[in-house]
């Protein structure tokens, strides 16, 4: 279980890696673990149907906080980490809506350095709010942190998170270890 700034205690469903292929070689640029917020993704997560695209739906469209974590493996420059959103992020905005937000998410992160270790809490409060920052390596207090970002867009929120979550995922295994650790989340 983990604590953020806001809300209560988040279950960990696993991580996935994103990989960038230059050439033949795939490089592993960061993990991403999502977290929900326990005791209300238990009560209100309908899940009849078992499949992965249909559990990662309900895991976007619940009403619960959920937190993507993203744990840089490598250096990147604030250059590569926006365009590496940007090619995800802008096809998802014309699907939900929220474009009006992408240069302020964008230009937060122009002065960042996000070095191999750097921690990247993207907050998706219940009430439709993201919240994030950038933390250096070995970070670990978020229940005292105060992120420098913050949307008011459950369209913004929903086009973010669209980008780990749909059937096109750049984390798919990621999506497989969330879906299993959310039907165990209900079960139990």
């Amino acid at each position: 279980m983990q604590t953020f700034w806001e809300g209560g205690e988040c279950a960990n469903l696993g991580f996935g890696t994103r990989t960038k292929k230059i050439g033949f070689v795939g490089f592993k640029v960061y993990n991403v673990a999502l977290y929900v917020e326990a005791d209300p993704a238990k009560a209100t997560l309908q899940l009849s149907d078992p499949s992965t695209d249909s559990v990662c739906s309900a895991l976007l469209h619940g009403q619960f906080q959920k937190v993507l974590q993203i744990h840089m493996l490598r250096d990147v420059t604030s250059t590569q980490f926006k365009d590496g959103l940007r090619e995800n992020l802008v096809p998802n905005l014309k699907k939900y809506g929220g474009n009006e937000h992408l240069e302020t998410f964008m230009d937060f992160f122009s002065d960042k350095k996000i070095g191999k270790g750097s921690e990247i809490p993207l907050l998706w409060s219940a009430s439709g709010e993201l919240s994030t920052d950038v933390f250096s390596a070995g970070f670990s207090r978020f229940t005292k942190a105060k992120p420098g970002l913050q949307i008011a867009s459950e369209a913004f929120c929903k086009a973010l998170f669209d980008i780990f979550l749909s059937p096109q995922s750049i984390v798919q295994d990621g999506r497989k270890k969330w879906t299993a650790s959310a039907i165990d989340l209900v079960e139990h």
